[in-house]
């Protein structure tokens, strides 16, 4: 049996058990439950070991287990900021403020489009997707070093394009 094969068998035998699972993690929100479970096998698809994991199940369940508490502890940031923002942050939440929100994002996403397509990737993988160095090389098949300057020199060129921007 392929690889490819004992996934979606895994796929078959497993998806709903573990979807309940991570839904009571998510307090029956069934939507961000069949996400982690989506991308926990997509997860486990991407191992390049998957052939030698001796408890397949083990491994999606600890993967699901781990993407969920990673989602709910992004939950729980972002559900902590918003209530510790006091009345004078949300005054300045004004259209004003929204327009300059707006043309800041544009003037990033220009310099994101400038830079080479690899850069990008990695620099999104560490900020928007919060990976670590080691899970950006792994995914990528490149050294963590590698990541490591992506990163800077994507920091470095946003850093000259928005002063370039501002007239610094």
């Amino acid at each position: 049996m392929s690889a490819t094969d004992k996934l979606i068998s895994l796929y078959e035998k497993y998806r709903s058990d573990l979807g309940g699972l991570i839904a009571t993690k998510f307090k029956k929100n069934q939507h961000d439950a069949e996400d982690i479970v989506q991308d926990a096998f997509y997860n486990v698809l991407r191992a390049k070991n998957i052939d030698t994991i001796d408890n397949p199940k083990a491994y999606l369940y600890q993967a699901a287990s781990n993407l969920a508490l990673n989602r709910i502890r992004k939950n729980n940031y972002h559900r902590d900021y918003i209530a510790s923002m006091d009345d004078t942050a949300v005054d300045m939440l004004t259209p004003e403020r929204n327009v300059l929100a707006q043309h800041d994002l544009k003037m990033l996403e220009t310099a994101m489009d400038k830079l080479p397509k690899k850069y990008q990737t990695t620099f999104l993988m560490s900020r928007m997707h919060s990976k670590s160095y080691k899970e950006i090389a792994a995914d990528l098949n490149i050294a963590e070093s590698t990541v490591e300057k992506h990163i800077i020199k994507t920091l470095k060129h946003l850093r000259s394009h928005l002063d370039e921007e501002v007239g610094v």
